[in-house]
C-alpha cells in the first residue's frame, strides 16, 4: 500500500470516526434533556389544564428537540444565504409574536413591568419619588414607555403582556443582523448553526416570548456595547456603557471591564483622544439621567438604589441551579455575609482578570486582541458570579453565554461555540422549570435530582471554559501571538 492510499485511508477513518463521536453525543445529549423535560414538564401537557403551562411544556418539548438536532446534526460549515436569513429572520419574529401573546408571562415580573410601564409613560421623572415598589433603573422602563406612547398614538391595540416583551423580541432580532455584521467585520460569513444559536435558542425565547424580562434587552445593549468597540463608534461606546448603568443593576458587575480598558489605553497612550471621547460621553449621559431621574433632594439615590437591590435577597441563590442549589440551599437565608462572600468572588474573579490581562496583553495597540481579552474577562466574571455568588437568579446565566459566543465569533474556536450551546441549555433547563412552576404561582424550586445534576453541570462548563481560556494564554503566550508591542 502507497503511503497516499494510507493517508487517504487514515484521514477517513478519523474522518468516520468523529462522525460517531458526533452521532454517539448528539443522542445521550437528546435523552439527556428529553428525560429532563419528562421529569419536570411532562404533567404541564399530561395533568395541567392550564393553558400557559401547557404552551410552555410543548414549546419547551419543541424547541429541545429542533435546537438538539440542528445543531449536533447540522453541517457546521454551511453557510447561510441572504434569502435564508431574512426567512429565518421572519419566522424566528413571528414565533415569538405568537407565544408572547399566547402566554401571559412571569406572574409577579409581568405585573411589576406593567405597572412601572403605566407609571412612566405618564409620569415618567418622578417614578423614584413615589411610594411604590421599585427594583429597577430607568433605562428599561423608559424603553416601555416609548412604545406604549407609540402603541397609543397609532391607536393600536395590544395587550400589556406583548407590549412589554416586544422590545426584547425585536432585541433578539436585532442581535443576529449585529453578529452578521460582525461577521463580516471579522472576514466571514454567518454559518447556519450561528444563526440557529441565537434566533431559535430556546432560552433567548423563553425570556423574551415566554418570561417577559428584560434580558434580551440588555443582551442586545451588550452586543452594541461590542460593536460600537469594533467600528470604533467611541461616543457610542460611551453612551450604551452609561445606558447599561443605568438599565440593569447586574451591570455593576461588568463596568469594572469597561473601566479597566479605558485605564489600560490610557496607561499605554494608546488612541488616548478615542478613550477621552468615550470617557465624556458616558460621564454626560450617566450624569443627565442620574439628574432627571433623582428623587427630590437625594443626591445620593443611586448608589442607595444598587445598596438596596444587592439587599433584597440574602438568600445563597433565588432558584439558580448553581454550586448552592447542589448543596440544597436554595431560598436559604445567608445572614449578613451575603455581600461579603459576594465581594470574595468579585475580587477573585477580577484578580483572574488582570492575570489574564498580564499573560496575553503585554502592552499591545492591537484593538481587536483587547476586545478578545475583555470578552474573557466578560467570561469569567460571568460565570464565577452566576456559580458562586449569593443571591443568583435562574436568569443571569445569559451574559455568560453572550461572552462565549462573542468569543467565538472573535476568535472562531469551535469549543468555545459548543461552551456558549453548553450554557445555554443548561439556563434554558433552569429558566423553564422557575417559570413553568410560576404559571401556578410556585415561586420555590425544590431540590430534585435532575435540577441537581444541571447545577453540577452548571460548575463543570465553568471548570471547561477556564481551563480553554487558560490553556490559549498559554499557548499564545509561547508563540507570542496577540502580544506585539
Amino acid at each position: 500500500m502507497t503511503n497516499k492510499k494510507f493517508e487517504a485511508i487514515n484521514k477517513q477513518d478519523i474522518a468516520n470516526e468523529k462522525d460517531g463521536v458526533i452521532i454517539v453525543y448528539g443522542i445521550l445529549t437528546t435523552i439527556l434533556l428529553l428525560s429532563w423535560w419528562i421529569f419536570n414538564l411532562s404533567e404541564a401537557i399530561f395533568k395541567s389544564r392550564q393553558p400557559d403551562r401547557i404552551i410552555v411544556g410543548i414549546t419547551t418539548l419543541i424547541g429541545v428537540i429542533l435546537y438538539s438536532y440542528y445543531l449536533i446534526f447540522g453541517d457546521k460549515k454551511s453557510f447561510v444565504t441572504k434569502a435564508e436569513l431574512i426567512w429565518m429572520l421572519i419566522v424566528a419574529f413571528f414565533v415569538r409574536l405568537a407565544l408572547g401573546r399566547a402566554v401571559s408571562g412571569h406572574p409577579i415580573d409581568v405585573n411589576c413591568f406593567k405597572a412601572w410601564m403605566n407609571i412612566v409613560s405618564n409620569d415618567m421623572f418622578n417614578i423614584y419619588e413615589k411610594n411604590i415598589f421599585i427594583d429597577y433603573l430607568p433605562g428599561y422602563l423608559i424603553v416601555l414607555a416609548l412604545f406604549k406612547n407609540i402603541v397609543s398614538i397609532v391607536s393600536y391595540s395590544i395587550s400589556e403582556e406583548l407590549l412589554i416583551k416586544l422590545p426584547n423580541i425585536i432585541a433578539d432580532v436585532a442581535i443576529i443582523i449585529m453578529v452578521l455584521g460582525l461577521k463580516r467585520k471579522f472576514g466571514s460569513r454567518l454559518t447556519r448553526v450561528e444563526s440557529i444559536v441565537i434566533l431559535f435558542n430556546p432560552v433567548l425565547i423563553m425570556l423574551s416570548s415566554l418570561w417577559g424580562q428584560s434580558d434580551n434587552f440588555v443582551s442586545m445593549l451588550f452586543v452594541v456595547l461590542f460593536v460600537s468597540l469594533v467600528y470604533n463608534s467611541h461616543i457610542l461606546t460611551g453612551c450604551v456603557t452609561a445606558y447599561l448603568l443605568f438599565t440593569k443593576p447586574q451591570f455593576i458587575l461588568y463596568l469594572p471591564l469597561i473601566v479597566l480598558y479605558w485605564i489600560y489605553n490610557l496607561w499605554i497612550r494608546n488612541n488616548t483622544k478615542d478613550v477621552i471621547k468615550q470617557i465624556i460621553s458616558f460621564g454626560i449621559l450617566s450624569s443627565a439621567l442620574y439628574f432627571l431621574f433623582m428623587p427630590y433632594k437625594d443626591i445620593l439615590w443611586l448608589p442607595a438604589f444598587f445598596a438596596k437591590v444587592a439587599g433584597e435577597y440574602p438568600y445563597y441563590t433565588v432558584n439558580a441551579f448553581n454550586i448552592y442549589y447542589a448543596a440544597g440551599l436554595n431560598w436559604v437565608k445567608i445572614g449578613g455575609m451575603y455581600n461579603f462572600i459576594n465581594l470574595i468572588v468579585l475580587a477573585i474573579a477580577y484578580i483572574l482578570v488582570l492575570v489574564q490581562f498580564g499573560l496575553g496583553l503585554n502592552k499591545t495597540n492591537d484593538k481587536i486582541v483587547q476586545l478578545k481579552y475583555l470578552m474573557q474577562g466578560g467570561l469569567i466574571v460571568g460565570l464565577l458570579s452566576y456559580n458562586f455568588m449569593t443571591g443568583m437568579h435562574e436568569r443571569y446565566a445569559i451574559f455568560a453565554w453572550l461572552f462565549c459566543l462573542m468569543l467565538y465569533l472573535m476568535s472562531n474556536d469551535i469549543i468555545l461555540l459548543r461552551g456558549a450551546v453548553v450554557i445555554s441549555l443548561l439556563s434554558f433547563m433552569n429558566i423553564s422549570k422557575v417559570l413553568d412552576l410560576s404559571l401556578s404561582n410556585i415561586y420555590f424550586v425544590q431540590r430534585e435530582f435532575s435540577n441537581f445534576l444541571v447545577a453540577i453541570a452548571n460548575i463543570m462548563i465553568l471548570i471547561v471554559l477556564l481551563y480553554v481560556i487558560i490553556h490559549n494564554l498559554l499557548k499564545c503566550k509561547k508563540k507570542g501571538i496577540g502580544v506585539r508591542e
